[in-house]
């Protein structure tokens, strides 16, 4: 059995879907039904001020509008965090196993028809057969091994002269007489030996670059563009934030000794600007995740250059001031100089996919988002010039302002969470503004978490206050879509709605018998026995049943009878002592 709740939204779903068709849109129902959940939690968009269980339809009809428009926005702040969450959630590109394996996929699937044809030739080859098969070779040493286009003749001639040095024309002869399943592996090794003498031929200043792909220059050119658009990104994502919190800074005051909270404009005004910092500060965690993973590779990059040039230069001294050399020798080394290619362009394409998901990333955010973001900031700036009095609120009647919002979240799950990194008692006092914290304090010693304060006073009025600073903290991220997103707790807090309820056994069962058929068609001796059609010889029946029943003898009355029981117990006088 599911949610309760869960089938209510899924309606939902369905009718923002057929909206979003109805303009030709297609959007993934997986995604759709993720920012329903999620949206639906949200204090000011969402339905927590009505009852969920039974909800009006105007506020339904609402809530269903105000996603439509915001899918159309593109200056939507909520839904451009949806999307980024949802890229980084589907993005396996991160993975670097992934994209080894999704490319080893795929290009095992376009090599196949071509390794079927060079298996497929017969024993009995005439000489026209044979140079089809020495050509199709070259096609897939080069395919096999990235070392450029299949259809560069330049290539395909080097390679020609390289499969030449390895495999004679008798060779060939012996190797159509392979059994099928050794010609493949056999294949197999003969490409990577002979990628392995391509790639040293073309190594150094003076290869041929127009020709034959030179991977360590294009993994050079890859991490040099790779570093520049990120530290590019992050930069001015880091602006735009400290732009947006000095802002909000600007128009608050907190008198920790009073325990009041001062400020010049609605609260609700600064959170217009706090909505962009929260998709500033969530597309910047995102490109952090990404340049982590980048890092790794780009190190794992520096390692395999190094076993490349390791791999040349023992090549250099083992063919250095020798004439002539045995094949089982020097072989070894051209094939794993070809495997540490192939490794190389496991990590460039990787790099690779890191660049895409980088760019879908930053599409996300507009340059109509980041000019809707300063126009905003330039509104409340004149707004607060036109006051000269501050607003003044306590700080308990802040926190207490958001118990009337119900969450499902848990406290513990803010364990996972890198909240560290802004002022706490701010989240708590202000409903969810964002502002840099600058001491980290662990406030509960049964739960691993650190909470960020902008300095002493503020962790000790959070010390102090650690009941209610907790609920107000935890009801102000739950309660936000834009914040759980932020701080990652989107899966925990639709984890528990996506649970089936657990079903109460019933009280009583039901029995569910049948009674015995009494087959009256068929008149066979076999079936004559115990079948009647008068009632009363049942009856009758069950009462010489009954009777025999009652004279049954029960085997303690009998050994009583009989003097029998306790009969280990008795002692009997031998016959010489009578």
């Amino acid at each position: 059995m599911s949610h309760p709740q869960h089938k209510f939204l899924d309606e939902i779903t369905q009718r923002i879907l057929a909206q979003l068709k109805e303009r030709d849109i297609d959007e993934d129902v997986k995604f759709m039904k993720f920012v329903v959940h999620l949206m639906v939690r949200d204090m000011r968009r969402g339905l927590l001020q009505t009852d969920l269980n039974k909800p009006s339809a105007c506020n339904i009809a609402a809530f269903i509008d105000d996603i439509v428009s915001g899918y159309l926005d593109k200056t939507d702040t909520t839904m451009a965090n949806m999307r980024m969450s949802w890229i980084v959630k589907m993005g396996h590109g991160i993975q670097l196993s992934y994209v080894r394996e999704q490319y080893e996929q795929q290009f095992q699937q376009q090599l196949k028809l071509l390794i079927a044809d060079i298996l497929q030739y017969p024993e009995s080859c005439s000489k026209l057969q044979l140079d089809q098969l020495f050509a199709k070779m070259q096609v897939f040493i080069v395919a096999t091994n990235h070392l450029g286009c299949p259809r560069n003749h330049v290539l395909l001639k080097l390679t020609a002269m390289a499969l030449n040095s390895v495999i004679g024309r008798s060779d060939l002869q012996n190797y159509v007489l392979k059994k099928k399943y050794h010609r493949q592996e056999y294949l197999q090794r003969l490409a990577d030996t002979v990628a392995g003498i391509v790639i040293y031929n073309n190594d150094g200043p003076d290869g041929d670059r127009e020709n034959v792909r030179y991977v360590i220059g294009d993994l050079e050119m890859a991490q040099s563009n790779t570093n520049a658009g990120f530290n590019a990104a992050l930069e001015r994502l880091k602006n735009l934030c400290d732009r947006c919190q000095t802002a909000v800074s600007d128009q608050l005051q907190f008198n920790c000794k009073e325990t009041q909270l001062l400020y010049r404009v609605p609260l609700e005004q600064l959170h217009r600007i706090n909505q962009f910092t929260v998709t500033f500060y969530m597309l910047q965690r995102c490109l952090t995740a990404l340049k982590r993973s980048y890092e790794h590779t780009a190190y794992l990059v520096s390692v395999e250059t190094g076993r490349y040039e390791c791999v040349v230069a023992k090549i250099n001294d083992t063919l250095s001031m020798r004439t002539s050399i045995q094949s089982e020798l020097i072989f070894p080394h051209f094939v794993y100089l070809s495997k540490v290619w192939s490794n190389l362009n496991h990590y460039f394409n990787h790099i690779v996919e890191l660049n895409k998901l980088r760019e879908q990333l930053e599409q996300q955010v507009t340059k109509e988002m980041t000019h809707r973001a300063k126009d905003t900031i330039t509104q409340i700036q004149d707004l607060a010039k036109r006051r000269k009095d501050w607003f003044e609120c306590s700080f308990f009647e802040r926190m207490d302002a958001l118990k009337k919002y119900q969450t499902d979240g848990n406290f513990c799950s803010l364990a996972k969470a890198d909240i560290k990194e802004f002022c706490g008692l701010t989240l708590a006092v202000t409903n969810g503004l964002l502002l840099p914290a600058k001491v980290q304090r662990k406030l509960c010693m049964n739960v691993d978490i650190k909470f960020g304060f902008q300095d002493e006073t503020y962790a000790r009025i959070g010390e102090l206050w650690f009941e209610r600073f907790i609920t107000a903290l935890r009801q102000a991220i739950f309660n936000s879509a834009n914040l759980a997103l932020l701080f990652k707790l989107d899966d925990a807090l639709i984890e528990k709605e996506l649970q089936p309820v657990p079903v109460e056994p019933p009280k009583t069962n039901d029995f569910n018998g049948q009674t015995e058929m009494v087959v009256t068609n068929d008149l066979s001796p076999s079936n004559w026995i115990n079948v009647t059609w008068n009632a009363w010889d049942y009856h009758r029946e069950t009462i010489h049943l009954a009777e025999i029943r009652k004279r049954q003898t029960h085997d303690a009355q009998t050994k009583v009878t009989y003097g029998q029981r306790n009969a280990q117990n008795q002692t009997y006088n031998t016959r010489q002592h009578l």
